[in-house]
């Protein structure tokens, strides 16, 4: 493996091992090519257009090892953050933890399994779905992520199956392990008709210690299909954190998707959207409350190939001391999606002087019976008002 970030260089081996390891020939050949993915790419920076506001030198530049062990001491903290939990899958420092997990009582209908267990049981279905993203287009930390993943989470809701419980499922970096590396995989599966809601959460219960959070979801709403999902972030002001998020909908499916950031010093959010089919619903909304250095950027794609699809898309921010945001969100508005109703607005409120916002809505319309709209707005408060 060589690359120019020297963290990635430093696991040559473990990725080496890990691919030998894998039983599934099409996932050693996936692990291969993402492999071979990884050598091709180089870090982005500022340069790139898609990373022109966000520099990673600082969180490339460590050195991070592989967690082994779910060790949490901060287990007081974690008893408050999970304590309305009826469902919960609990990973510790990237490492499953069955002991703060609660999936003793699933109802009928809701599968969840390790991913290391899913991908031997549900391997034509993982197969579907990673073959619908994995390309050449994939970026180098989803690449990297799929060679080294070693842990990970499969959710499936069954055809016609409304789970009323949240699943909650908690990243817990502990103070036990810093300057870490961990790569969480999810795939969230809905059959049918089916609806769910599902909670990621990124936390930390101190702010003194230093790891990076590579993180990728893959999500398959099938036809009529309804899916909740917030992602939250409150990390350590020391953490790094970029996380990928990819969405397949078919058709008269609906997404309600939600992401709040507070927390890392910086974080990277994308979040993907295909709309394959008539009749979608896909509903993007962020919050972001950074302050003192922190840096968080968000960037959204949503991709309309079919006629009679709406996609609305409202981001928030609030800013105070240094910090700076930024927000870059797309709609691709194909030739053949006529009637698309697509929304767009990013909305900023700034509490400090030396605070900064890039923002960047598009549109890329090839259709022309459309609505789409989009817009930013950067407002500063003055003292009085303050």
């Amino acid at each position: 493996m060589s690359n120019n970030i020297s963290f990635i260089n430093n696991f040559a081996e473990e990725a080496e091992k890990t691919i030998e390891e894998g039983s599934n020939s099409w996932l050693k050949d996936l692990r291969n090519a993402s492999l071979a993915r990884v050598n091709e790419l180089k870090v982005p920076t500022p340069k790139d257009e898609e990373w022109k506001y966000t520099n990673l030198s600082t969180a490339v530049g460590r050195s991070y090892t592989l967690n082994r062990q779910a060790e949490l001491k901060e287990k007081e903290g974690f008893d408050r953050y999970t304590a309305n939990d009826k469902i919960r899958v609990t990973f510790v420092n990237g490492v499953f933890s069955q002991e703060l997990s609660k999936l003793d009582r699933l109802p009928k209908g809701l599968t969840i399994l390790p991913l290391k267990e899913a991908i031997q049981t549900e391997e034509a279905l993982i197969q579907k779905i990673w073959n619908k993203y994995e390309t050449n287009k994939t970026t180098l930390f989803a690449a990297l992520n799929t060679v080294l993943m070693n842990a990970g989470v499969f959710i499936k809701v069954d055809a016609n199956v409304v789970i009323e419980d949240d699943v909650h499922v908690v990243h817990v970096t502990s103070s036990s392990n810093g300057d870490s590396l961990s790569l969480p995989r999810s795939i969230i599966h809905l059959g049918k008709s089916a609806e769910a809601t599902v909670l990621e959460s990124h936390v930390a219960f101190t702010d003194d210690i230093t790891y990076f959070v590579n993180a990728l979801n893959d999500i398959y709403l099938s036809e009529n299909a309804t899916l909740h999902y917030c992602k939250a972030q409150k990390e350590s002001l020391k953490a790094f954190h970029v996380g990928n998020s990819r969405v397949w909908q078919e058709a008269n499916s609906n997404l309600d998707s939600i992401s709040v950031v507070a927390g890392a010093a910086l974080a990277r959010n994308d979040i993907d959207i295909i709309l394959e089919g008539e009749g979608i619903n896909s509903t993007l909304n962020g919050l972001y409350s950074v302050y003192g250095d922190q840096h968080v950027d968000n960037h959204t794609s949503v991709d309309h190939r079919f006629p009679n699809c709406v996609s609305n898309q409202l981001y928030k921010g609030v800013l105070n001391g240094a910090a700076r945001a930024v927000f870059n969100g797309k709609i691709f508005v194909r030739d053949i999606a006529q009637q698309t109703n697509s929304y767009q607005l990013n909305k900023n409120l700034l509490l400090g002087k030396d605070c900064r916002v890039d923002t960047k809505p598009q549109l890329e319309i090839f259709a022309d019976d459309v609505k789409c709209t989009h817009g930013a707005t950067v407002g500063q408060l003055n003292e009085d008002e303050l």
